[in-house]
């Protein structure tokens, strides 16, 4: 697996890759600073204020399943927590905020100029992903989208860094893995794409509007 810097973003267009696959958080859509202003939340909601995960962490576990996430983070504080209680509670909250999402500009022009096949491929739930695509006018560009429901089935998620979600696009795009270019701002879509056997380009967090980290969400208005 060849990794890929952002300075090389422009000449990927003329790269030997058949199909291009994309996460969505934090690539398509700047939404971690909505993701964890939803987390932060809902710790304060479940009392559990003690777990202190510093933004760079947090980030660091984007892609994946947060009822894993948090049952470790609980463990470590001397806390039970129900895992699908709350990542319910924190998805109804991030619906909430997800409205004040920006698209994440370099990555959305280098779509909209590309020809090739194109997926996107999220650990997330399927409505917030497509609410994404939609609302970054991508919708007639991404032929393929695949999220958590695809990889879900008795009662386990295989999401990030299992290479599952990019397989899957893989398959729909109707191209071998190895020629498959993923597009990632995690860690973790790293590693789930050299278990894939793709290349990867990291999407720097430079290319996010920090102040979706210091809104002030419980005096935002309805949007």
């Amino acid at each position: 697996m060849a990794k890929i810097l952002p300075a090389n973003l422009e000449r990927l267009h003329s790269s030997q890759h058949r199909a291009l696959i994309f996460d969505c958080d934090g690539t398509v859509g700047d939404t971690m600073g909505l993701h964890y202003a939803a987390w932060k939340q809902t710790l304060r909601d479940f009392g559990a204020a003690a777990i202190d995960v510093p933004w760079e962490k947090f980030c660091g576990e984007g892609g994946r399943d947060v009822r894993i996430s948090i049952r470790e983070f609980a463990e470590q504080c001397g806390l039970s927590i129900d895992g699908d209680r709350f990542l319910a509670h924190m998805d109804a909250l991030f619906e909430r905020y997800l409205p004040y999402h920006r698209p994440i500009g370099p990555v959305i022009s280098f779509i909209n100029s590309e020809t090739r096949p194109m997926a996107v491929a999220s650990s997330g739930f399927r409505k917030n992903v497509r609410y994404v695509i939609d609302h970054c006018g991508l919708s007639e560009k991404i032929r393929a989208v695949v999220t958590r429901e695809d990889v879900t089935g008795g009662g386990v998620v295989r999401t990030k860094p299992a290479p599952d979600l990019f397989l899957i696009a893989a398959e729909r795009l109707k191209t071998i893995p190895t020629r498959c270019l993923v597009f990632g701002d995690s860690p973790l879509d790293g590693q789930a794409a050299a278990a894939a056997g793709m290349d990867f380009f990291r999407v720097p967090q430079d290319w996010w509007d920090p102040a979706l980290r210091d809104f002030d969400w419980e005096r935002a208005p309805s949007a």
